[in-house]
């Protein structure tokens, strides 16, 4: 947790055709979306109006919208994209994003990713 920073957090369900692995890619399934946007009080004019923080409803169809793509079939590439909708708000200095399979993988357990980028990391990983 950062202090002195606000965080917009989206928690979702969505249907996603996910990975690579041909038993995966027969239809859509469901995974789950964590995704927090952190950006620093003393960056905001009006703190009082939670859009010139951040906008939530930016990371809301960031997510939706991944459900549309038919070429997002893996956790990773679909938490990149996100993560750009994230960053392409000025304020957000941090974002961390989950992702995870509520249904039991090969019996075994429910497969997750995550990630957590720094404005400087996203920005040096885009040259």
């Amino acid at each position: 947790m950062l202090e002195n920073h606000w965080c917009a957090t989206v928690d979702m369900t969505i249907q996603l055709r996910t990975g690579c692995n041909p038993l995966e890619q027969h239809g859509p399934q469901a995974v789950v979306v964590h995704a927090d946007a952190w950006a620093p009080m003393a960056a905001v004019a009006d703190p009082h109006d939670i859009a010139s923080v951040i906008d939530y409803e930016v990371i809301f169809l960031a997510i939706r919208r991944l459900q549309e793509n038919p070429h997002c079939i893996c956790l990773e590439t679909s938490i990149l994209e996100v993560m750009d909708a994230v960053f392409a708000m000025p304020m957000v200095t941090v974002a961390y994003i989950a992702m995870h399979k509520p249904h039991v993988y090969n019996g075994q357990g429910t497969p997750a990713i995550s990630l957590r980028l720094t404005r400087a990391q996203w920005e040096a990983g885009r040259r």
